[in-house]
This record gives C-alpha cells, structure tokens and sequence, in this order.
C-alpha cells in the first residue's frame, strides 16, 4: 500500500470507531462489523443436502409438500371400516402397490390389509394391528381381550401432520445439521441456500518464531498455526492460506495489500499490536485502515486492533502473547463470523463463581473451570503467555475490575471448540 497520510477515525457503513473497548462493546461492534462485511460478499449459493450440513441457512426454505405427504398407516395390520366383524377385500401387503391401495374405497364391514407406512384407502377409520386381528378365512374380528381404544382412529398418520406445502420447515441463520437436511428432504426440497464459507488468511508474523522441535533461547514455538484453522472452522469460516511473515512493515504491506485485492472478509495477524518501535502492524493499520477498535479494555488481549480496509476486509490483529491472542479472538471472531454468516448473536450465559476472585486495573477474562456442583474458578496458569489454563478451561470467565465474592454472578464466554 502507498505511503498517505493517517486514515481519519470516521464510521465505515455506519459503525463509529472505539477507543479502548469494553467486553460488551467490542462483541457488539465486531457483530456489526460482521453484518456489514457480509453486504460486500455473495449473499448465498445452492448446494444439495449433504453438502449442506455445517453450513448456515441464507435464507427461510419452505416445504413443496405435505409432511407426510400421503395419509399412511403406522402399523401392520388391517385399514378397516365400521365396528366390525369385517371382511378382507382386497391385497396383499406385502406387495408395494400404493396407486392399487389409493385406489379401493372402503365400504362399512370392509378391512384391507397395509403395512407401516403403507397408503390407507379412502373411508378407513382405524387400523387393526395384526396381533390384535383374529382371522377366519376372509373374515376379520378385533381381539375383545385388547384395549377397545385401538379401534378409535389410532395408527392413521394422516398427511400433512407436521407441515403444509408452503410451511416454512428451516429458518435463515440455522446451522444446518443433519436432521435438518432429513427435514428438508422428506418435504420434497434437493437443494438448501446456504451462506458461502467465508474465507480466512492468516498472517502470523513473527521472526523468532519456530515451527517444530524445542525453540532455544530467544525463539519460540508457534502455538498458532496448528490451532486456528481448526478453531475457524469451528465457526463455520475456512482457513484459504496460512502465511509466515517476518518482523518487516514491507513484507506485512504486501500480504495485506494482496487480501485486500482478492477480497477476503477477514485476515487475522498474530503479532506486532504493541506501540513499540519494533511493532508495525498498529501503525500500518493505523495508517491505511479504519480502525473500529484500537484497543480493549480487559486483559489479556488490551494491545487487540480490529480495523477494515476498503471495500470490505476486515484484519483481526491479535496480540503475538498465545493466551492474549485465543482470548481475542473469542472476543471478537466469533460475534464477527456470526454477523458474516447470518447467525443469531452468540449468548455470553451467567455464571456462578465458587469462591472470591480477586479484581485488576481492567476487566479480566480468565481461563475457568466449573465444579461438580456448577460453580465456576479460574484456572491457575492464566498469564498472556501462557496457554496451559486455556487447554483445561471449560470458558473465560468475566472478572470486573472490583473483582468477584464467592457465590456472585458473573458472565462466562463459551470456547469456541
């Protein structure tokens, strides 16, 4: 990107910057951020149903018939008419003949014989399941021994129980599961519209870093590549490229200038968000993006920026500190790929802490865990480096600055894995 003059702080689609975030704040700004990236991209695609399951709903899908589409039986046995004896006219079950079936219309003292799931005749008022049926040659009597309410209407499945044709049998925003597409494949539809994954680069800085073996002294692991991926994923995104870029405002300017020009809705930097002379990420985005959050006002994950670049990437750069980083992006990626996607505004649910916890200068957001008896307690390595709290925690738990006494209620942000 050229070298301009700092981006002024204005409003892009109508969402206004902030300065040193709260919690609430920044999860409601990276939700619309969110929603206004998904107005830059492709609203939907069709796929079929396999293909749908995991993927989130564009838009409503409605049922092209009844569900059942046909009055059924939902028993073997006898479809029969009046209050018996009857005599058995027509069929053998065994045999799939639905237009046969469909066809015969039941006299008073008539029974024919149908099989789960099999068409029930016109006039048919119960259906006598075969244990219950006591034959002689064609004639057919009830067994008196057996409840007499199996002659009152029972095992008709009768058509358009669960929905009319035109009902609406999924909603937009569902995450499609594979009950869905059952649904949406016994109401006659093929096809699902479905929000189109939304593509994420990574771009994880970084010349110290090491990809495997034991990092010496000055060096460290990579902690981030073998776990975003499969955390965005989990939030319905697809990792399209993972890049190395070492500690150069150059190389990081082309990276991000070459998002920009593919249109990607979100690039996540690992790295560099600190004010020091050796960051340049900050200043670049500072620079050429419009930075809606500058800063959070929790920790760990203060030196987070989240900005967007014209005409629609949004760059999530996370502090280069692993736990700092994970904490961030719950924050904020997961309400940012809801609004992409379309789904309804993850809920943060209130939580129980099991014994005081001591407050800071800023609202903390802590690896926790919760006992047997459903009250919540920070894990013990929880510092910005830090990452073994993280792997045994159950959620981050909310700390406000005044701290928490035992038994108080507080807000718990569910993991996103």
């Amino acid at each position: 990107m050229a070298e301009s003059a700092p981006v002024p702080h204005t409003t892009w689609r109508g969402i206004a910057p902030v300065h040193h975030a709260r919690r609430t704040q920044a999860q409601q700004l990276a939700y619309e951020l969110g929603r206004a990236v998904a107005t830059t991209l492709p609203p939907s695609t069709s796929v079929g149903l396999p293909a749908a399951v995991g993927a989130t709903l564009a838009q409503d899908v409605r049922a092209l018939c009844p569900v059942p589409h046909y009055t059924s039986s939902a028993m073997d046995g006898y479809a029969v008419r009046g209050s018996g004896p009857w005599r058995v006219v027509a069929g053998d079950p065994t045999v799939h003949d639905a237009a046969s079936t469909a066809a015969v219309r039941l006299a008073p003292g008539q029974a024919v014989p149908v099989v789960t799931g099999g068409v029930i005749p016109a006039g048919a008022q119960t259906i006598i399941r075969d244990e219950y049926a006591v034959h002689s040659g064609n004639d057919l009597r009830f067994d008196e021994s057996r409840p007499r309410s199996e002659l009152a209407g029972r095992h008709i499945r009768a058509a358009g129980t669960e929905c009319s044709a035109g009902d609406v049998v999924l909603t937009a925003g569902t995450v499609v599961t594979p009950a869905d597409v059952a649904f949406a494949a016994v109401s006659g539809v093929d096809t699902l519209p479905v929000v189109p994954v939304p593509d994420v680069r990574l771009l994880l800085t970084g010349s110290e870093v090491q990809v495997s073996g034991i990092p010496a002294p000055g060096f460290v692991r990579d902690a981030f590549s073998p776990s975003l991926p499969a955390v965005l994923q989990t939030l319905g995104a697809r990792v399209a490229s993972v890049q190395r870029i070492p500690d150069e405002a150059a190389a990081f300017a082309s990276a991000l200038d070459d998002a920009v020009v593919h249109h990607l809705p979100l690039v996540i930097t690992t790295g560099g968000t600190a004010r020091s002379r050796a960051d340049h990420v900050r200043t670049h985005l500072e620079r050429h993006a419009i930075p809606i959050i500058d800063e959070l006002d929790l920790q760990p994950g203060h030196p987070t920026v989240f900005a967007v670049c014209t005409p629609g990437t949004a760059v999530l750069a996370l502090p280069g500190n692993p736990l700092a980083a994970m904490t961030a992006l719950t924050l904020l990626a997961v309400p940012f790929l809801h609004g992409v996607l379309g789904r309804p505004v993850p809920a943060n649910p209130h939580v129980r802490v099991a014994h005081d916890i001591a407050g800071a200068r800023r609202e903390q957001l802590l690896p926790a865990v919760r006992d047997a008896d459903g009250a919540w307690s920070p894990c013990r390595d929880t510092g910005a480096n830090m990452l073994g709290g993280l792997s045994r925690a159950d959620a981050l738990l909310s700390v406000p600055v005044q701290g928490l006494s035992a038994g108080a209620q507080t807000t718990a942000l569910p993991l996103p894995w």
